[in-house]
């Protein structure tokens, strides 16, 4: 853990972990320089405010929503690339790739479309737009950096500046005219987008005061949904293919079913249990606070919610809590992911995004969820490690994540 996490108190305990989350006397903390990208966004709004947005963005991440990015955006996608990889087929007639730099490149029309980003259309320009939202994301998640923090701050800022002229600004500005169409009665509501820019334009939620001596607030909204809307699944994937693929080394008889959506969905809900986005979730108390095990957290104080250790906890998951087993069962009254998503007001506000949503999921709806859908074409497509290659960690953050993971595609 970073050095800031070490000074606060910490909790482990499942049962503590989703108390202090469900408790309107704890709000969200955490390290400082999340807020200069994210303060009164979502993630960081309490209260009435906070309801006030998440219902304001719920359409975001309907099913129609969900669907429309899948089959629209997602989909073609990774056709598109995967079938750009087959001209660079081996002598053994097989296509090899790094699979982290691979997933971020297919996630950008998600990002895009979430967001409301026009001009994501050439190779180029999508080129360049996946190389900004990288160090963007790098930047929001400086808290858990081995870097300068400065340093990465400062190439977060600079990312974000290109993103605002060279995309967000004409993109803004677009909506804002179709804004003033739509209340002159010159479009209907079925011409204006469906993404977060619009419904802003939508809401006269543009501007806040004070923004003149920070990252103004409409950037600060997008900041948070670019990264958000593609960071758990970028992130996870990686882990999920690595999973199974040492899982079917030990279980041959579930090779087949490798591209059945039934399958990967409870592979990866066994995956983001045990590989979380951050390594640790903070909340701060409004008031002094004594939690039914007894602990007391004065007001003012911050703690750091280990979650990676809580999902863990035997008592919740079972025998062997460390252990990757897609055929785990789920734990009475908790969900498979364990804490993954968080728990109570401030649960992730995207995870049907990435785990799509159960007992729904179809061809033509597409509620497979991006981590599923991904999955399944690769496996499609005969993904598999690559033997002569291993997988390599990140060594420049204190995340659990991969910089390299070479794979093997057997039938593009």
């Amino acid at each position: 853990m970073p050095a800031f996490v070490d000074a606060l108190a910490q909790i482990t305990s499942y049962k503590e972990i989703e108390e202090v989350m469900r408790s309107a006397d704890f709000h969200q903390s955490g390290a400082p320089e999340r807020r200069i990208f994210f303060a009164d966004t979502l993630i960081f709004a309490e209260g009435d405010r906070h309801a006030e947005l998440k219902a304001r963005f719920r359409s975001l991440m309907s099913r129609e929503a969900m669907a429309y990015y899948e089959v629209r955006l997602l989909e073609p996608v990774i056709e598109e690339g995967l079938a750009s990889l087959a001209g660079s087929r081996g002598a053994d007639g097989c296509v090899r790739v790094e699979l982290v730099s691979l997933v971020r490149t297919m996630l950008h029309k998600i990002s895009a479309g979430v967001t409301g980003v026009d001009g994501v259309d050439t190779p180029e320009r999508t080129e360049r737009f996946a190389a900004l939202i990288t160090q963007l994301s790098e930047a929001v998640s400086g808290q858990w950096t081995r870097r300068p923090t400065e340093e990465l701050i400062a190439e977060g800022r600079r990312a974000l500046d290109d993103l605002v002229r060279e995309y967000l600004r004409p993109s803004l500005d677009r909506r804002l005219a179709l804004g003033r169409a739509f209340a002159k009665g010159e479009v209907t509501s079925d011409a204006l987008p469906r993404d977060l820019l619009m419904t802003m334009c939508l809401a006269d939620d543009i501007d806040l005061t004070g923004d003149d001596i920070r990252i103004p607030y409409v950037w600060r909204q997008c900041s948070l949904f670019l990264g958000a809307s593609i960071h758990t699944t970028s992130q996870s994937v990686p882990h999920l293919i690595v999973h199974l693929d040492e899982w079917i080394r030990d279980h041959p008889e579930d090779r087949s079913r490798l591209t059945d959506p039934a399958f990967l969905r409870q592979a990866a809900m066994e995956s983001l249990r045990l590989h979380q986005s951050s390594l640790a979730k903070f909340r701060v108390a409004t008031k002094d606070i004594r939690l039914s095990s007894g602990r007391h957290v004065a007001a003012g104080e911050t703690v750091a919610l280990l979650t990676t250790l809580a999902n863990r906890d035997p008592a919740v998951f079972g025998d062997d809590p460390d252990a990757f087993d897609p055929y785990r069962p789920r734990p009475a009254g908790q969900m498979p992911w364990g804490l993954t998503f968080g728990s109570g007001r401030h649960m992730c506000f995207g995870s049907n995004l990435v785990i799509g949503v159960a007992g729904k999921a179809d061809a033509k709806m597409g509620t497979d969820g991006t981590l599923v859908k991904i999955a399944k074409m690769l496996f499609d497509h005969g993904c598999r490690l690559d033997p002569d290659d291993r997988p390599v960690a990140a060594t420049k953050t204190y995340l659990d994540a991969f910089d390299r993971v070479p794979v093997v595609f057997d039938r593009l």
